[in-house]
């Protein structure tokens, strides 16, 4: 299906990887960059189908379409704003909503899944071609052969930017990162990218930051029964792999944070 750009859609929102649009009729349209590669679109498709599928607050693919010679899909139109705007309009919401987040993410990890990659093959090859030493790439590996497997659905890039706050509630955008694991390994991402993703990183934000993943992983530990124990064995591989594509925001106060987990876990840490 092919589609035409017309002079009354309205820009929704632009990321990294691509932009999107409303195009009436209650549709949205997601334009992808050019970068980004069709296996990302297809786990993108997989994803959101398979957890819309299972319940999950998220909206399925309509269709994929050709805008003009770039690649897109089309999707329900949501209407709401993300947990980030909603917090920056009414900062005394915040402990509420990132409670109501970690309830949705232990919600995302309940049910049992199959039919995409695995979180343990993603976190290899980011280790792999990341920048690490060879002698830490090498007792990494190792020591993630050695984690649980586990079979849940993990979104894989569960930040307040990707949930919208909506009249029926809390909604998840953007699958195209997801896998099939421990959910452990995707509530350890979801704090750090709170604490070290993209944004602002001034010194009262991130404390702010601090906060804010602290109070997410509390809330999800105590919905989830998961121990911290549980949590730590994965926080070195996890923050070792995003390495690969880590966003240059509060470099010193992760590599703080990675040591810390890689001396914890018996692994060497970065000089």
């Amino acid at each position: 299906m092919r589609l035409k750009r017309e002079g009354d859609w309205l820009l929704l929102g632009r990321g990294k990887s691509s932009e999107v649009f409303r195009i009436g009729n209650g549709e949205v349209v997601k334009i992808f960059h050019p970068a980004v590669s069709d296996e990302m679109i297809d786990r993108e498709i997989t994803a959101a189908t398979l957890a819309s599928s299972l319940g999950l607050p998220t909206a399925a693919p309509r269709a994929r379409v050709d805008v003009e010679g770039e690649r897109a899909l089309i999707y329900p139109e949501i209407s709401g704003i993300s947990i980030a705007l909603a917090i920056r309009k009414q900062p005394l919401s915040a402990a509420s909503l990132l409670r109501e987040m970690a309830g949705l993410l232990h919600s995302v990890h309940t049910p049992s899944a199959s039919g995409l990659r695995t979180v343990k093959s993603v976190l290899q090859t980011d280790i792999d071609y990341g920048p690490a030493p060879e002698r830490l790439k090498s007792a990494a590996r190792d020591y993630l052969a050695r984690l649980p497997e586990g079979s849940q659905i993990l979104h894989g890039d569960f930040h307040i930017d990707n949930i919208l706050v909506s009249d029926s509630g809390l909604v998840i955008l953007d699958w195209a990162k997801a896998a099939i694991g421990a959910p452990a390994a995707d509530a350890v991402r979801s704090e750090m990218l709170m604490r070290f993703g993209e944004g602002p990183a001034d010194p009262i934000t991130n404390i702010w930051r601090d906060w804010a993943a602290g109070q997410l992983g509390h809330a999800y530990r105590k919905q989830s029964c998961l121990t911290p124990d549980q949590l730590n064995q994965w926080r070195p591989v996890v923050a070792l792999a995003w390495l690969r594509a880590r966003p240059p925001v509060r470099d010193k106060a992760f590599t703080r944070y990675l040591n810390k987990a890689l001396r914890d876990a018996g692994l060497p840490i970065l000089s």
